[in-house]
């Protein structure tokens, strides 16, 4: 009963509030309902909409428009279309610092702490680390639209089993999720879906010890293995068969025997050489045969 309550809440809100155009002011209904909408977070801490935020927008006729982030209704809805925005209250600040200051890159908490825009996941988690522009400003809102707007339908079970529980598992599985999404992604966002992919396996490293599996340097393996598929994903094979020589491959787990395969197959199929790829083609299991296709259709 409480679900069904809290689920019509959370519908007639998106409702108003996307008639009103008014962003969100609760960081955890917005979330929900991005889950809800298979979308990202456009997310702005409350205190950076005080004044002007001068944005660029692409005209009708191939002409560029200067508009403002916060008072402009067209721009409003343009970004209610891709995303849920959602102003952060700064009173959220050290709780929201305290999950995050031990475990992220100096570059990821600048990015937190600044005043610019942040496309999260449903997690609280930021997508757009490398914006270069400090502040975001006068920056080309149609393009930064065109490139953030993540439709989540492929990653929502992934999404909605770690917002349940936060364990080894579902960490694992998100973190595997986004790398499989990567494939797929436009070229010049693969290394920041990469990079988020990397926040939940590094989190899954941290809860392998405690977690209740039984073979956990298999695991432990699988993690280091995996790092390696991003290397594919990113067209450097040479990168991926030089890191594979550290690996003793009468040491390979069995339950990661075939994640190996599927790394040598990949990296000799991206350099053309079809003679060793052939060597590891019966190997690799169908489903990550159908990845490493797409990989090698989609490459950079």
């Amino acid at each position: 009963m409480k679900k069904t309550i809290l689920l019509f809440v959370i519908v007639l809100t998106s409702f108003n509030i996307c008639n009103a155009q008014e962003w969100m002011a609760s960081f955890g209904i917005a979330k929900r309902l991005a889950l809800m909408e298979d979308k990202m977070l456009f997310v702005m801490w409350e205190g950076s909409s005080d004044d002007a935020y001068p944005i660029l927008l692409n005209g009708d006729k191939g002409n560029i428009i200067i508009s403002d982030l916060f008072g402009d209704p067209v721009v409003n809805r343009l970004i209610w279309s891709h995303f849920v925005p959602v102003k952060i209250n700064e009173s959220m600040y050290p709780e929201l610092f305290d999950e995050i200051k031990e475990t992220r890159e100096t570059r990821y908490l600048n990015k937190f702490n600044d005043d610019s825009i942040k496309i999260m996941d449903i997690n609280g988690n930021i997508l757009n680390t490398k914006v270069s522009n400090k502040y975001d400003v006068n920056i080309n809102l149609s393009e930064f639209l065109k490139l953030y707007s993540l439709n989540t339908v492929f990653l929502k079970q992934e999404l909605i089993n770690y917002s349940k529980q936060k364990n080894f598992s579902t960490s694992f599985r998100l973190a595997s999720k986004y790398l499989d999404y990567a494939i797929l992604a436009e070229m010049n966002i693969r290394s920041e879906i990469i990079e988020l992919a990397n926040i939940y396996f590094d989190e899954a490293n941290l809860l392998l010890p405690k977690s209740k599996l039984i073979n956990k340097i298999g695991f432990s393996q699988k993690l280091s293995l995996l790092k390696l598929k991003e290397y594919l994903i990113l067209n450097k094979p040479k990168k991926v068969l030089r890191l594979l020589k550290r690996f003793d491959i009468a040491e390979i787990d069995k339950i990661n025997q075939s994640l190996y395969a599927f790394l040598k197959y990949t990296a000799f199929k991206l350099l053309i050489d079809e003679n060793n790829a052939a060597l590891w083609k019966s190997k690799v299991k169908m489903v990550d045969l159908k990845k490493a296709e797409l990989i090698i259709n989609n490459k950079i």
